[in-house]
């Protein structure tokens, strides 16, 4: 039995990032709630030959996301799916925000062992664009994925991991959007940690002369350099009982 599942997108949007430095007006801007839809969406694609690029929180700093063509954004399929204390997983559908998902993460007692600068970001979002972090220990926060699933163009679905269709896990692990929707991703936990913070001026010389001691000194270090000058906030973060 074929059901139609009849999904409308909106014309008229303007879409800006955060910054507001690119934006774009898509010919059609879907918030889907359902793999249905989104198949829906692909198909309706292909009729029209239309290109379809996928937005989560817009925090990126290029303009990735900025298409004329189809937008679909990710808000509406935000669910946290599983969480493992067993083994520290948890399983998000693509678009929930980082902020919402940290929330959950510490009523289990768990956390993610890295983040950027920013949580109002989707987790597909901020595993496709690279996001980084800090500290010379942690990978980019798609390191800290350990499974996903794929939505394709043709409207198949991809089960990602080390194990499972491996060569595909690490592309879209970094999929800068351009492999299909990314559906649900696994992160892998940490128990949950409180850090503390110390910051101290300094100057950019000092800095990059003495890096590697600075990488040693935190485990989450970095630094925030004031362009056209030699000024430099320094900040160190590490776990503490406090």
């Amino acid at each position: 039995l074929l059901v139609l599942v009849q999904v409308h997108g909106q014309g008229g949007v303007k879409f800006q990032n955060w910054a507001k430095t690119y934006g774009s007006s898509p010919e059609l801007y879907f918030q889907p709630t359902s793999v249905e839809e989104l198949r829906e969406i692909l198909d309706m694609a292909r009729q029209r030959d239309k290109r379809v690029k996928v937005v989560g929180g817009s925090h990126s700093p290029s303009d990735i996301a900025c298409t004329d063509d189809f937008m679909i954004q990710m808000g509406k399929m935000n669910r946290v799916l599983k969480v493992d204390k067993e083994k520290q997983q948890v399983t998000v559908e693509g678009g929930i925000f980082l902020s919402d998902l940290n929330v959950e993460l510490s009523k289990h007692g768990l956390a993610l062992a890295n983040l950027g600068a920013v949580s109002e970001v989707a987790a597909a979002g901020v595993i496709g664009t690279g996001t980084h972090n800090t500290g010379i220990k942690h990978g980019i926060l798609p390191t800290q994925v350990v499974a996903l699933t794929l939505l394709t163009s043709s409207g198949e679905i991809l089960e990602c991991s080390e194990s499972i269709n491996a060569d595909i896990f690490q592309a879209v692990r970094l999929h800068l959007g351009c492999l299909g929707v990314v559906l649900t991703v696994t992160f892998q936990c940490v128990p949950q940690f409180h850090l503390h913070e110390v910051t101290f001026p300094s100057t950019l010389t000092e800095v990059l002369d003495h890096l590697e001691d600075h990488l040693k000194r935190s485990q989450y270090f970095r630094f925030l350099w004031f362009p056209h000058s030699e000024n430099v906030s320094v900040i160190y973060q590490d776990p503490t009982n406090k």
